[in-house]
Parts: structure tokens; C-alpha cells; sequence
């Protein structure tokens, strides 16, 4: 059996180039041992490369020409990707809160999604954000520090859609401040695995919540978008309740790379299991 796997685009990992890279290495490494070739390509290398043979590919590229590129492959090859394509391409905010709109039971704050153009913002959203707005570019999730602005009232976020406007970014969602504890949490599954920890412990207030209902929210977001290896952030609140903020395919599970590179071998080996067998993989 043979595993490909895509290393991420240098522009989608700010600040993250080596860990991306590192966690999908190690996962690599753990395949190895689990009786599976493996091979590793940058992004630019899978543009050029006939791919034909692979068991299973194991992208984090998130280019929309190369994921076009992928799904192609798969239906043509029927070769098992995790996560395919469509899943990534999923995660592209505006397609994700559009899934997270259709999954009854996720928690997720009032959110909007509009151009970018003056036009489309001279007035603030109808729910209102008495805590200020989050404006966050509207396909992938981060390439720079700009990209996911805090604005206090609507003058400050107007101007933050003119900036994303002269950056050719042509969709915005336009979200709630919501009051809480900033958590980032890493599952494989849903069902598998699930870890969580606060993005900044020093000023984390520690706010009572339950573990299971974060765990479920996150699955939850994580089959809206059908991604098998993610990630993503959430809010708890003082009054006990849980926002998802994103979900992402493939993060850099930089805090738990060890554990979660042989959770994720293991997820991949059940994959490569099933095509062995002759099964379509289920999520």
C-alpha cells in the first residue's frame, strides 16, 4: 500500500511553515512503520507529478487550483484522500458557515456573510454586536495577520472592509464578539480522538464548561464540513455555553504533534484497510 502526502502552501502556514510541515512528516513517519510506502511532495512537485498508484493521498495543500486538481484525481481514480478535496474546499469560510447554517444542533455566533464593497457595507449587520464585530476574510481561514480583524463599531469595520476590498478579497463574514474563553481544539474522527487547550492560558479566565459538549460541537462542525484530521476554535462563555468559531482541515497539531501523528496514522491505516478490502470509506 502507498501514501502520498501534500505539504501545505508556504502562504497558508503564517507562522506555521514548520509545524505544518513537521506533523504531516511525522505522520508519515508512523505510516512507514505501519507497513506503508510513503512519499512526501510539495505543492508545486503535486502540479507536476503523475500520482497514479497511490492508495491513499494525504493532502494539506489548500490552493483552490490544486484541490480542482485533487478531486479531479479522485473521481477519475477513485484513489481515497483524507481529507478529499471537497472537504477542504468546505473549509473555505464562506462554504463552511453555509454548512454550519444546515447542521441542526451547532452552536456557531450571529454571523454575515457579504462583499466586500462599500456598497454592501453601510450598515451593520441586523443582530447587532454590543461587544464589537470579528471581519474575517471569507475563503481560506489565515494567510496573514490582516486577514481576521477585531472592530469595536461599525465606522472601524467599514474600513476593514475597504482594506480587504484593495486586497482583491472579494467576501467577508462579518461575526459577533462573543465574551469567553478562546479555546483551540484538535479531534481525528469524529469519534477517534479529541483534545482541547486555551489559546492563551496566562489570561484564560477558566470558565466552567463541559467537556462533552465541546467535544460534540466540535464533531459536529467537523461532519458539516466532512473532514476526518481537523481542528478549530471555540468559545466557552461564563454562562457554560460553546461557540464554534472555524474548523480547519489538517491544522498543525503543533502542541500535540507525537499523540496526534499516531492517532492520525491510525485513521489512515483503518483507510487504507478498507480500500484493501474493496470498501468505499464511510466518515
Amino acid at each position: 500500500m502507498k501514501a502520498l502526502g501534500i505539504l501545505r502552501e508556504i502562504q497558508n502556514s503564517p507562522g506555521r511553515e514548520s509545524d505544518d510541515a513537521l506533523v504531516l512528516k511525522a505522520v508519515m513517519d508512523q505510516l512507514s512503520i505501519l507497513k506503508t510506502e510513503v512519499e512526501l511532495m510539495t505543492p508545486e512537485e503535486f502540479d507536476r507529478a503523475d500520482v497514479s498508484g497511490y492508495s491513499l493521498i494525504v493532502p494539506m495543500c489548500e490552493t483552490y487550483s490544486r484541490l480542482v486538481r485533487l478531486r479531479k484525481i479522485e473521481a477519475e481514480s477513485g484513489v481515497t484522500a483524507v481529507n478529499p478535496a471537497d472537504s477542504v474546499l468546505g473549509c473555505y469560510r464562506t462554504r463552511m458557515l453555509e454548512s454550519f447554517a444546515r447542521t441542526p444542533g451547532l452552536s456557531y455566533p450571529p454571523t454575515e456573510v457579504r462583499r466586500t464593497t462599500a456598497a454592501a457595507n453601510r450598515a451593520a449587520p441586523a443582530f447587532g454586536a454590543p461587544g464589537g464585530w470579528w471581519l474575517k476574510r471569507g475563503d481560506v481561514h489565515n494567510t496573514c495577520a490582516y486577514d481576521v480583524v477585531f472592530a469595536k463599531d461599525w465606522d472601524e469595520a467599514a474600513r476593514v472592509c475597504r482594506e480587504f476590498e484593495s486586497r482583491e478579497i472579494k467576501d467577508l463574514a462579518i461575526q459577533r464578539h462573543i465574551d469567553g474563553d478562546l479555546i483551540k481544539f484538535y479531534g481525528v474522527g469524529p469519534g477517534q480522538w479529541f483534545t482541547w487547550f486555551y489559546h492563551d492560558p496566562a489570561s484564560a479566565r477558566r470558565l466552567p464548561f463541559e467537556l462533552e459538549d465541546l467535544a460534540a460541537q466540535a464533531e459536529l462542525a467537523a461532519k458539516a464540513v466532512k473532514v476526518e484530521v481537523f481542528g478549530g476554535d471555540a468559545i466557552t462563555t461564563p454562562e457554560g455555553k460553546i461557540y464554534i468559531i472555524d474548523i480547519n482541515s489538517w491544522p498543525s497539531f503543533a502542541r500535540v504533534r507525537a499523540e496526534a501523528a499516531v492517532q492520525i496514522a491510525r485513521r489512515l491505516r483503518l483507510r487504507l484497510r478498507q480500500v484493501a478490502n474493496g470498501r468505499r470509506p464511510k466518515s
